[in-house]
C-alpha cells in the first residue's frame, strides 16, 4: 500500500459508514413471504397425502374393516332375464311392496295336492313344502324352503326357469316348477313315442338354478291321457342333495300325473 492508497482507503470507509444502506424494497419483502409460504403448503400436502395413503394401505390388509361391494346385499332371485336382488318377505322394505309368500301345500283328503289351474295336476308333496301357484305363467312352484313371488313375476324369467325364493337355496334345498306347456302336437308325440314322458332325468343345471345356489337338476314331463292336449313341463333345482334328499325330489317327479 501506498501513501497515497492510506488516505484514500480511510476516506472511502468514513464514506460508506456515513452514508446508509437503502431498504429493500417493499415489492421484495412480499415476494420473499409468497415464496416460502410456498413452500410450507406445498411440504404440508405432501405430508397429508402419504399419511392418507398409508391409513388406506393399512385398511386394505386387515380383513374384515373394509367390506366388499354389495356387502349384505338381499338374496338373489334369477328372474326378468337376470339375477334380481329381492327382499325376503319379512323385510319390509319401506316403499316396495312386500312379495307373497308361498303356503303350506293345500293336501285332500288323500294326500295329494291339486294346484287350480293346471289341467287336474296331481302332486303328493313332502310333509312341510311350500306351495306357490303363478296363474298368470301357468305354473305352480313347491319347495323345501319359502317361496316369494318376485315383483316382475315370472312372465320373463331366465332360462324359462323362475325361480321365487324368499332365499338362495340352503343346503339340500329344493325348487320344482310345473308348468302347464303343452300343444296336441307335443302330446301326441310324448304319448305315442314315450321318451321323456314320465322318465325322471339327470339334466345340466340352468344358470337360473345355478344362480340360486343350484348344483344338480333333474327334468320330465307329464301327459295327459290319449287324446288330450296337457303337457306339464317339470324341472327340480337342488342345492348339494344328499343321496335321500335327490331321492325324494326323483319321487315327487315320477308320481305327478294328470287326471
Amino acid at each position: 500500500m501506498t501513501e497515497r492508497d492510506g488516505p484514500e482507503q480511510e476516506l472511502r470507509i468514513l464514506l460508506e459508514r456515513a452514508v446508509p444502506q437503502p431498504p429493500a424494497p417493499p415489492q421484495r419483502l412480499e415476494r420473499v413471504r409468497e415464496r416460502v409460504g410456498r413452500r410450507r403448503r406445498r411440504r404440508t400436502a405432501a405430508v397429508t397425502g402419504s399419511a392418507v395413503l398409508a391409513a388406506a394401505a393399512g385398511l386394505m390388509a386387515v380383513p374384515g374393516l373394509v367390506r366388499p361391494q354389495a356387502g349384505g346385499a338381499a338374496p338373489v332371485v334369477a328372474t326378468g332375464g337376470q339375477a334380481d336382488k329381492r327382499p325376503t318377505p319379512s323385510a319390509g322394505v319401506t316403499g316396495q311392496p312386500t312379495p307373497a309368500p308361498g303356503t303350506a301345500g293345500p293336501q285332500a283328503s288323500d294326500g295329494v295336492y291339486r294346484p287350480t289351474g293346471m289341467d287336474g295336476l296331481r302332486l303328493s308333496l313332502p310333509s312341510g313344502w311350500q306351495t306357490l301357484p303363478d296363474p298368470a305363467t301357468r305354473s305352480v312352484f313347491v319347495s323345501s324352503q319359502a317361496l316369494a313371488l318376485p315383483e316382475n313375476g315370472c312372465a320373463h324369467a331366465l332360462d324359462d326357469f323362475c325361480t321365487p325364493l324368499a332365499r338362495r337355496l340352503g343346503r339340500g334345498g329344493t325348487l320344482v316348477m310345473f308348468r302347464l306347456d303343452g300343444s296336441q302336437d307335443q302330446a301326441d308325440k310324448l304319448q305315442h313315442f314315450g321318451g321323456e314322458a314320465g322318465e325322471v332325468g339327470e339334466e345340466l343345471p340352468y344358470t337360473a338354478c345355478r344362480t340360486v345356489g343350484g348344483t344338480r337338476q333333474l327334468g320330465t314331463s307329464v301327459v295327459g291321457e290319449a287324446g288330450s292336449s296337457t303337457v306339464v313341463r317339470v324341472t327340480a333345482c337342488l342345492a348339494q342333495p344328499s343321496s335321500a334328499q335327490l331321492a325324494l325330489a326323483e319321487d315327487l317327479l315320477s308320481t305327478a300325473d294328470v287326471g
